[in-house]
Order: C-alpha cells, then sequence, then structure tokens
C-alpha cells in the first residue's frame, strides 16, 4: 500500500512538472531575450558569418545540435524585424553562438546586417530553440545539405561524430566557391564529406549535377537516418525516393512548404482566401489582404497565431513554439479541406508587396 501511494505520487509530480514546463515554464523562456556582442564577423561573398558572445564573458544558454536562435533588429527602413539563423557550430561549447547568414535580395534582416554590423555591436537574440534534432543512434548517419542549409547539418555532424557514429556529409551547391566551412568540413575527423556542384570548376573530379536518392541510398542503406536541410522541392523528392528505395528513417527542416495545388476556401473573420498556389495558409491569407499579424513566416515569432474553429489541415512545417488547444501557426500548415479560421487582426492594411508575399523568407535562414 505504502509502494502504491508513493508511485502516485511520483506520477502526479512527474505529470504536473511536465505540464509545468510545457505550458508555463517553456512560453515563458521562449518570450525571454538575450543580449549577445559581436566579437569577429567574416564575409565570404553572399555569406555573412558571425560570432556572438556574452558581454561579460559568461557562458551562454546551452544549445541543441540542429536548434536556431531568433535574432531581433531593424530592417533598412527602421522597422522592427526578427529572423530565425541556426547555430553553426558544435553545440557542446557555450562561449559562443556561430551563425552564418544569407543576404537575401529582399531579406528584411540580413540587409541590414549586412551593411550595418561590425564588431562590437549588441544585438538581441532568443533562447536557442527548435525542433530539429538529432536522434541518439549508432545508426549510419547521412546529412544531406543545400547551400546555407549547411548550418544546422555543421552542428549535427559535430554531434554525431562525438557519438561516434559513421557520418556522411553530403553538400549540393552551384559553384566550390559556395560551400561555407569548406576547410573545417575537409578536416573534421570521421566525417565522409561528399560535395555535389551543379556548376562545377573544369578540374572537378567530386560528383557533378544534382544528388538523387539512389546515391545516397548506396552511401548507407535502409537502417541509415536521413536528415535534410534545403529547399522544399530538392527535399521532398529525395524524401518519395528513398521512400520507395526502402529507406526507413528520413527527417527534414525545409526552408519553406511547396505551394499548395489544391483549391480549398480559408475564411477568417468573415473574409475568404484559396489554398492553391500558396505555401502556407499564413500566405493565402495575405493575398486576400488580411492584414494578419506576422514577421519571420518560418513558425519562430509565433506572431500569426490563429485558432481553428472548422476544418482539417496538415503541419507542413515544424513550429519552434508550442500553442494551446485550437490554436496554430498559419505559416506552418496547409488546409486539407474548407477551413474556418479566427484571430486578432491588426488594423493596419498591407501594402501591396507584403499582401503578394514580395517580403517573404525562408524559414530558418533568411
Amino acid at each position: 500500500m505504502i509502494a502504491l501511494t508513493f508511485a502516485l505520487l511520483f506520477l502526479t509530480l512527474f505529470l504536473f512538472g511536465r505540464g509545468y514546463w510545457q505550458h508555463i515554464a517553456l512560453p515563458k523562456l521562449q518570450n525571454q531575450r538575450l543580449q549577445l556582442q559581436l566579437v569577429r564577423v567574416k564575409r565570404q561573398g553572399q555569406y555573412l558569418k558571425l560570432w556572438l558572445q556574452h558581454p561579460d564573458g559568461l557562458l551562454l544558454p546551452k544549445a541543441k545540435a540542429g536548434q536556431h536562435i531568433l535574432l531581433y533588429g531593424k530592417d533598412l527602413q527602421g522597422k522592427p524585424v526578427s529572423r530565425a539563423y541556426s547555430l553553426a557550430q558544435d553545440c557542446s561549447q557555450q562561449r559562443y553562438y556561430q551563425l552564418v547568414i544569407k543576404a537575401e535580395t529582399d531579406g528584411r534582416l540580413s540587409q541590414a546586417l549586412f551593411q550595418h554590423l561590425k564588431v562590437g555591436d549588441l544585438v538581441e537574440s532568443s533562447y536557442p530553440r527548435g525542433h530539429f534534432l538529432l536522434n541518439r543512434s549508432r545508426q549510419p548517419l547521412v546529412l544531406v545539405a543545400g547551400g546555407v542549409g549547411i548550418t544546422p547539418m555543421l552542428a549535427m555532424a559535430y554531434a554525431a561524430i562525438r557519438q561516434k557514429r559513421q557520418v556522411f556529409l553530403v553538400y549540393q551547391a552551384r559553384r566550390l566557391e559556395d560551400i561555407v566551412f569548406y576547410p573545417l568540413l575537409r578536416r573534421l575527423p570521421r566525417l565522409q564529406l561528399r560535395i555535389a556542384l551543379t556548376q562545377p570548376p573544369a578540374d572537378w573530379q567530386g560528383f557533378k549535377g544534382r544528388i538523387d536518392a539512389g546515391y545516397l541510398y548506396k552511401l548507407a542503406g535502409p537502417q541509415a537516418q536521413y536528415y535534410f536541410c534545403a529547399s522544399a522541392k530538392m527535399t521532398e523528392q529525395l524524401i518519395y525516393d528513398l521512400g520507395i528505395l526502402g529507406a526507413l528513417y528520413c527527417y527534414a527542416e525545409l526552408f519553406s512548404a511547396s505551394a499548395s495545388e489544391q483549391s480549398f476556401p480559408i475564411e477568417i473573420n468573415g473574409v475568404f482566401a484559396d489554398s492553391q498556389g500558396h505555401k502556407s495558409v499564413l500566405d493565402a491569407i495575405l493575398a486576400a489582404r488580411v492584414p494578419l499579424n506576422y514577421d519571420c513566416k518560418g513558425g519562430s515569432c509565433g506572431l500569426c497565431k490563429v485558432r481553428v474553429v472548422k476544418g482539417e489541415y496538415q503541419q507542413v512545417l515544424e513550429p519552434s513554439m508550442s500553442c494551446g488547444g485550437d490554436e496554430v501557426l498559419a505559416c506552418c500548415i496547409q488546409p486539407t479541406s474548407a477551413l474556418v479560421l479566427s484571430a486578432e487582426i491588426q488594423s493596419e492594411e498591407l501594402s501591396p508587396e507584403q499582401s503578394a508575399g514580395l517580403i517573404a523568407v525562408t524559414t530558418i535562414h533568411s
């Protein structure tokens, strides 16, 4: 009887602690901000590498391989903006955060950072967040990166090497000069690096063209774990083809989802939109000139939260924060039936550029 009482008490405390973490402690942590100082900056073509430390030299909050942080700043027009960037580092250390930022043509924050950021500047960030994490395993690991998608893959490579796993890193890029961390990747111990170039130099002896599922499958077979961080089109095709070949474990971090080919009506606060041709419910809503609040378009800022009144949907991106009850992030879902939504709508109207989605960014690397 005493043993049963202790067991019930333990279960109660466990469930309470779990609920407290998920619904109280974690949301509070997600809203907290860090002040970081830029201690080093390096430009490599269209990429900006940043090293950020605590201003007083203190250890930073622990991060897991595959996670990202939000950077908060202002765009070139002085308007507040935040973007999520993956941590490109060995996450076993807590002395600094390293980021790689691509200068997107219409990237609101990336363009401002490229033009104005300098060593010594203070920036604000979130705590490390995100659910795209490396599973602990003894199975072979195949990491597939496209362009700046190398950032979480590098962190995972470090973690897998510590796990003493067989690790392949397949890096798809246009040219050799587009390979980020090339010298580092070549000297990482036990990392089997494979580079595929679509515009290789004349003397290139490596893979030429675009990788396919057959190439990946031959590296490690059906029991390997395959992780992807690349464009939606590339990732979805490779995962589909690997499944046909017999691969059992595929995980992906998409820059953005593919546009929906199906037409479903979306009603939000009495205004109608259509899903066809849009990557998310948020994009469809904005195209209908509904001024739903948003910032990152990638599941990180949490501003595009809506309540599902009626209908079915599928999650196409993994949000980095939890929503309660019947709430979802509009940027992370596509409808699979007619949808009826409700939300708090901002008062000002969208500009034509916003409603057309021209101020869009990628999920993790804008």
